[in-house]
């Protein structure tokens, strides 16, 4: 009988301390996510032009027309902006951050429905290690920290991915089912449009369609009630596109589709083009460090290829993955909508790995996903070794702690890499019994990961100055107080942000000008400008005093730049 309550005491225990570790993890994750939000400068270019078309919002008051400056934004439907001028007003519209926490809250609730799609396969203490492990994912978390569509759209997706499946799960005839479910998809998907456009689209139908005809029956189109998220669709999403069209008199339509879809299915935009296949590649950067798991994925989903479930997951990421990479244009984070699909069956895989692996009799397919294994796995060691790099050729200043932080981010992917293979490998008979220890190491590299994500966002990041030349443009134009402002060869929407939109983005010839228009009044000239400016100053006979020489790296451009800070001789506050 004694026995008997020691065992029960022990359980306990031992359930108290798996709520103390997977407490101490979410604490971590969420510390990772919130790290950097506000101290990291905006990002060029997107983030910051998103910032800035929603805080123009708010100056103007217009929450229709989506402008950069005066120029017609019509990159992305109205979804975002709201959102963020929404969060700015209430958390600052100067701050970087209050544009960002839209994204934050969207990935927090993203991985909640993780959480519940992936309850529906396993046991509560694998969906744990399922999400916490996504959670840590350098893409999921990089979108995570940028004021931009992707989090918000990835956010919808898994909600609206969570409702299809449970139609497909229980066909009956509860209200929830008939109505409430398929118009939370619909509702979901709608909102995704008003988010992204296109891109909702390229998730939720094709994975109907995949899934339909793997069952091969249609059924799930009907149990969906296709009239009804039509309804939903035209109240949802018709309102701001017609009144978009009618402000801009077509012009925002037009714009959409030629200059921003079109051109990504025609040609790599902005310099973004690559080969089929280049996102697999990446996969062991984007996903990391969940990649060295990816082959465990297709013994997983071939041997389980029967079950619903897993025939869902695999709907929902091959229709869309063979999109992404037709499409010429490619970037890391386009495969972020399927990505928590891959976690689930990557990670799941990796939990039958060892009875899995045993039923495949050839050794040289053996070998192959081995190798694959380790290949992905490299993945943590290039982005780390990539951060050491840009840190040691960009700290300028020369600052050993951050030094020391890039090293620990280095000794960091090392040791995930190792453990990651203690999972793979069959060490049993060499060192360890990795059996024991199974839990315990993915826990190991939740942890890691989360921390490798904290140093990155907020010891790094924040502190590579060099790498953000608006922020030292604003903070010298904060000593000069000049009454305008006017940039020459330097045009990036950081800058135009941090100044509040008050900056003319001009050529030499009119920064000249412009110079002469206003006894007060600030130029910025990029150094490839800087000989035309001086000769259209020295023609209008201005005398003018260099405030400044800035010297910082061009994230958008690749390159290293000069940014030189004039102002009229009468007010001369070089001191």
């Amino acid at each position: 009988m004694n026995s008997i309550l020691e065992f029960s005491e022990f359980f306990k225990k031992l359930k108290k301390l798996n709520y103390l570790i997977f407490g101490s993890l979410i604490i971590l994750i969420i510390l990772a996510l919130f790290s950097g939000q506000f101290s990291i400068p905006p990002i060029d270019r997107d983030e910051a032009r998103f910032a800035q078309a929603s805080s123009q919002m708010i100056q103007t008051g217009d929450y229709v027309n989506i402008k950069f400056q005066d120029e017609i934004r019509a990159k992305k439907p109205i979804g975002i902006y709201w959102l963020q001028a929404f969060s700015a007003k209430i958390f600052g519209q100067e701050d970087i951050g209050s544009y960002r926490i839209p994204s934050l809250l969207s990935s927090i609730i993203t991985l909640v429905f993780v959480g519940l799609i992936t309850r529906l396969i396993f046991p509560l203490y694998q969906t744990l290690i399922v999400t916490l492990l996504f959670a840590s994912s350098i893409v999921f978390m990089g979108e995570a920290h940028l004021a931009k569509t992707d989090a918000t759209l990835l956010c919808l997706i898994c909600v609206q991915q969570y409702f299809l499946l449970k139609i497909i799960l229980h066909q009956d005839n509860t209200f929830k089912v008939k109505y409430l479910y398929p118009i939370l998809v619909w509702l979901a998907f709608s909102l995704g449009v008003l988010v992204k456009g296109p891109l909702s689209i390229a998730i939720l139908f094709p994975t109907i369609i995949a899934f339909s005809i793997t069952q091969k029956s249609f059924s799930l189109i009907k149990s969906l009630r296709p009239i009804l998220g039509f309804l939903i669709c035209i109240l949802v999403i018709l309102p701001w596109f017609l009144a978009i069209d009618e402000a801009t008199n077509g012009m925002f339509l037009q714009k959409a589709f030629q200059e921003d879809f079109f051109s990504k299915l025609e040609s790599g935009q902005e310099g973004h083009g690559a080969l089929p296949g280049t996102h697999l590649l990446t996969l062991s950067i984007s996903i990391w460090p969940i990649a060295t798991f990816l082959p465990c994925l297709i013994l997983f989903s071939l041997q389980n290829r029967a079950n619903i479930i897993i025939k869902f997951l695999i709907c929902w990421i091959l229709p869309f993955w063979g999109i992404i990479e037709l499409m010429p244009t490619k970037l890391l984070h386009y495969p972020l909508p399927v990505l928590p699909a891959i976690a689930i069956l990557s990670i799941g895989g990796l939990m039958q790995f060892k009875s899995n692996i045993k039923k495949i009799k050839s050794v040289l397919l053996r070998k192959i996903i081995y190798v694959s294994s380790i290949l992905f796995s490299f993945g943590g060691i290039i982005l780390s070794g990539g951060i050491f790099y840009i840190c040691s050729k960009f700290n300028i200043e020369n600052d050993y702690t951050l030094t020391f932080f890039t090293m620990m981010l280095v000794l960091i992917a090392i040791v995930i890499f190792i453990l990651s293979h203690a999972l793979i490998f069959n060490f049993k008979n060499l060192y360890l019994d990795i059996s024991k220890s199974f839990y315990n190491i993915f826990l190991a590299i939740i942890a890691l990961g989360s921390i490798f994500n904290i140093i990155n966002y907020n010891f790094i990041l924040p502190n590579l100055d060099y790498l953000y030349p608006s922020k030292a443009v604003l903070k010298k134009l904060k000593k000069v107080k000049a009454d305008a402002v006017a940039s020459s060869g330097y045009h990036e929407p950081s800058l135009v942000f941090l100044l509040n939109g008050n900056v003319l983005l001009s050529n030499p010839h009119e920064a000249a000008i412009f110079m002469a228009e206003g006894k007060n009044n600030v130029a910025l000239i990029e150094k490839n400008d800087l000989k035309q400016f001086l000769e259209t100053t020295n023609d209008l006979n201005l005398k003018l005093n260099e405030i400044s020489i800035l010297k910082g790296f061009n994230i958008a451009k690749g390159s290293h730049i000069e940014i030189y800070i004039f102002q009229n001789q009468l007010f001369d506050l070089t001191n």
